[in-house]
């Protein structure tokens, strides 16, 4: 009896093991290497010889804008500020002029074909106005704020649209705006954000390797049980559930207190209001809120989005998941670049009797 239950418990084990072992399989087939530890949104990727791709750098005003040399290429047009606009210069002033902030939603990033289908080209080729997109990939609130203070005087619009994400738009930490001072490091591993855990990494090599040996994967290991993380790759998706929580706990701690976020947006209404200007934050949510009932967005998010300061200048429309391309990517797709066109053209028109 006791050989049989011993032959019972061996034979579990051996399940186990097999069943372990094809996890382990099914994951390393999937991407997920040992000591890989980076959540699932991230684009990024170590790479065996790490280089800059100049699509995009931080200028003398140490805000990002876009290589024009590099998107020629790409038979996009990027003006002389850097930006996928039209020449500043070229504007016609008998026009009213609409002006976009914002980030990679804004350039747009994953509409098919770029030029003809995001929301911003989509309302200059429907409406007799000039629209001016000031749009570049990883921005966040700190640079809106200075291209607000450069361009809202500059350019006199007529109305100003703030697209604001809330992926990753919530600022957790605070940050100078530095001339010379990249905030991102564009490489063929991925885009490296040059401030990372309280320190400023002054080359892509530096922020890569704080990047494969500290922050997201394990090649350094402390123990022998980081060692044994090390060599798996369902040990390291586990252990990784840690970081996780630490991020998904820090990011429901700024959802509480954005004070960093509305200093910024309460700047670009100030300098709005200097020049006379109307302006309104779009609000854009993550793919995996976008069917949630605008009454619990708001409660979600109340600290930033009833705020006394703020919360008549909100655009906050009904949204669904099917405007949005799955993860990693999860931008809007032309569904939803169609739907945020559609939306502000019926602003415009409405508010601004635009046409």
């Amino acid at each position: 009896m006791k050989n049989k239950r011993l032959r019972v418990i061996a034979f579990q084990l051996i399940l186990l093991l097999a069943g372990l072992l094809c996890i382990e399989a099914v994951l390393r087939l999937k991407g997920y290497q040992p000591g890989d530890m980076k959540p699932n949104w991230l684009n990024f990727e170590p790479v065996d010889s790490l280089y800059v791709i100049h699509d995009y750098y931080t200028n003398g005003d140490g805000v990002l804008v876009a290589d024009s040399d590099y998107w020629l290429a790409q038979d996009i047009h990027v003006n002389e500020d850097g930006f996928r606009s039209p020449d500043f210069n070229k504007l016609d002033t008998g026009k009213k002029k609409i002006l976009y902030i914002g980030d990679s939603f804004t350039w747009g990033m994953s509409a098919k074909p770029i030029k003809d289908h995001c929301f911003v080209d989509l309302v200059r080729n429907e409406t007799k106005s000039e629209v001016i997109n000031l749009g570049i990939p990883a921005a966040d609130p700190a640079q809106y704020f200075q291209l607000a203070k450069k361009y809202v005087a500059r350019l006199k619009p007529d109305m100003v649209f703030v697209m604001f994400f809330m992926g990753n738009d919530l600022m957790i930490q605070d940050r100078d705006v530095s001339t010379g001072e990249p905030y991102y490091y564009y490489t063929n591993a991925g885009a490296i954000v040059a401030d990372m855990d309280g320190k400023h990494f002054k080359s892509a090599q530096a922020a890569y390797n704080y990047f494969v040996s500290d922050r997201y994967y394990m090649h350094r290991p402390g123990n022998f049980f980081e060692w044994l993380v090390s060599k798996s790759s369902l040990l390291s998706r586990l252990y990784s559930v840690r970081f996780r929580v630490q991020e998904k706990w820090n990011f429901e701690k700024t959802i509480r207190d954005s004070h960093v976020t509305k200093k910024y947006l309460t700047g670009i209404k100030e300098v709005a209001r200097q020049n006379n200007v109307p302006v309104k934050f779009v609000l854009i949510p993550e793919i995996k809120e976008a069917d949630m009932d605008l009454h619990k967005y708001k409660n979600r998010y109340s600290d930033l989005l009833l705020d006394t300061m703020l919360k008549d200048d909100w655009l906050i429309f009904p949204n669904s998941k099917s405007n949005f391309t799955p993860y990693p990517d999860a931008h809007l797709n032309n569904a939803g670049h169609r739907y945020y066109a559609d939306r502000m053209e019926e602003f415009l028109k409405n508010y601004m009797a635009i046409k």
